[in-house]
């Protein structure tokens, strides 16, 4: 954080930054560690979290100190959903790349798995990342709905729309007769 700090030019942001970070870093941390259950992932969400509050300080002047507090404490919570999301991708990529695992896989079911990513590829971006963290990396409806923000309805809503849109590519392929 000190490295962070002296980074910043101007001494009135500087200063606001540092009360934030005196005020609320403890509970910003216990939000991470809640999400990430791992020291040091927590304390780079915290770090991630300061930044964001620094891109966006001019938003926090007028805010009661009830609103600062919920303001400050979502960014953090935010950050260490994106950080699990991440490390989360990462680690799935990690495994699926894994010389043991795919000596496993056969030639058949890696083309087939390709199809299905080439048509995976071709749905609107929010419809392609519920698709993605659900099928492909295992996501409950609920955790989707906690990355991307939205509700747990509203995720069933575009895998539905999803697997439709993706019947509809595969007929127009000839890939696919209902």
């Amino acid at each position: 954080m000190l490295l962070f700090l002296t980074m910043i030019e101007e001494p009135r942001i500087r200063l606001r930054l540092e009360e934030l970070y005196d005020k609320y870093e403890q509970e910003m941390h216990y939000e991470a560690y809640s999400v990430l259950h791992h020291e040091a992932d927590a304390e780079d969400a915290v770090q991630d979290a300061f930044f964001r509050i620094w891109k966006n300080i001019d938003r926090l002047q007028n805010l009661k100190d009830d609103e600062l507090r919920w303001y400050v404490l979502c960014v953090a919570k935010n950050a260490a959903i994106d950080y699990y999301r991440k490390k989360k991708i990462q680690w799935q990529m990690e495994k699926e790349y894994d010389e043991d695992s795919i000596s496993l896989i056969s030639k058949e079911t890696t083309e087939q798995n390709n199809n299905l990513y080439e048509k995976i590829a071709q749905l609107p971006e929010r419809e392609k990342d519920v698709v993605m963290l659900k099928y492909i990396y295992g996501f409950r409806y609920k955790e989707i709905a906690n990355l991307l923000g939205v509700s747990a309805e509203t995720v069933k809503k575009a895998l539905i729309r999803a697997k439709s849109k993706i019947k509809i590519i595969c007929k127009e392929e000839g890939l696919f007769n209902d």
